[in-house]
């Protein structure tokens, strides 16, 4: 009698064991399985900030043309960026493109656009379309006018719109005109147009 109590004790005893033990290794392969998404996470979104930031600083790397290489590739390749005057210099057009590269910093920059309404700055927008189209359009020629004419349709959708994603459209291509043509630094280059293409095509090649 003891020893069959004793048996079943011991039997019990192993029984609790063998749980204890199944328990065990349950715990250790949910933890390894935790640990392997925790490293999965951050080895995903470190190749993901890694590619973020080599494509974005790759294309933020932009050097402008000297006046002598502008000049050359608008030779060789019969395309014409600039149609000065006497009045009206290169050298002023391109300030002209600064100028309102910042009048757009000023107004959509640091996250402005955000809080912009196109209904209470329309006549502002009017007045810049009309500096746009006289002081800067007349003056400019191949891609330089594509994309000159491409911001003046923008402003125009957005306020047939009352949008400010067309305007943020308009933004992007002064700033990177700046760049493009005088030399602006800055973190981003958006890429988006044709004076930068043609540029990367002409000149950088």
């Amino acid at each position: 009698m003891e020893n069959t109590d004793l048996n079943r004790t011991d039997n019990a005893g192993q029984g609790q064991k063998a749980q204890l033990q199944q328990n065990k290794q349950r715990s250790e392969k949910s933890k390894t399985i935790i640990l392997t998404l925790v490293l999965s996470f951050f080895i995903i979104g470190g190749l993901g900030t890694w590619g973020y930031y080599s494509v974005f600083n790759s294309a933020a790397s932009v050097d402008a043309p000297s006046d002598e290489e502008l000049t050359e590739a608008e030779k060789s390749s019969g395309t014409a960026l600039f149609k000065p005057t006497i009045e009206v210099p290169k050298t002023e057009i391109q300030r002209r493109i600064n100028v309102i590269h910042e009048f757009w910093n000023n107004e959509l920059g640091y996250d402005k656009w955000s809080k912009y309404n196109i209904d209470t700055h329309t006549p502002v927008l009017n007045e810049i379309e009309i500096d746009i189209r006289n002081k800067i359009l007349p003056y400019v020629a191949g891609p330089l006018k594509t994309d000159i004419e491409n911001a003046l349709k923008k402003i125009e959708k957005s306020k047939s719109s009352e949008s400010v994603e067309p305007l943020k459209g308009v933004h992007r291509i002064f700033h990177d005109l700046d760049m493009s043509l005088n030399d602006y630094k800055a973190s981003d280059y958006w890429d988006v147009t044709e004076t930068g293409k043609w540029i990367e095509k002409e000149i950088e090649e």
